[in-house]
């Protein structure tokens, strides 16, 4: 990723990451591929990866106030699991 990253946290509003996020991206890929796994094992016990995608964003990035265009859209902590079952399926959220 070379270019700045803006992620918006349903809910929390929206966090710039830096440019050369890619691990963060990819970190969040891995949690979104896990989700998608436990939805098709028909898993509820999603609270904990959505938990672990909103704390890596906050820590990597900066809240921003302006409105603006967001790169990726994460869903908010207390997502039920039919939410989650039309958002995380196929690649998830984050197609890699």
């Amino acid at each position: 990723m070379s270019k700045e990253l803006v992620i918006r946290l349903a809910g929390r509003g929206q966090y710039q990451v830096p440019a050369g996020g890619e691990d963060l991206l990819k970190e969040l890929n891995r949690i979104d591929n896990e989700i998608v796994a436990r939805l098709a094992q028909a898993r509820g016990d999603l609270q904990e990866l959505l938990e672990q995608m909103e704390s890596r964003v906050l820590a990597a990035g900066e809240r921003i106030d302006d409105l603006v265009s967001s790169d990726l859209i994460l869903p908010p902590e207390d997502l039920t699991l039919a939410e989650a079952a039309e958002l995380f399926h196929g690649e998830g959220i984050i197609p890699r």
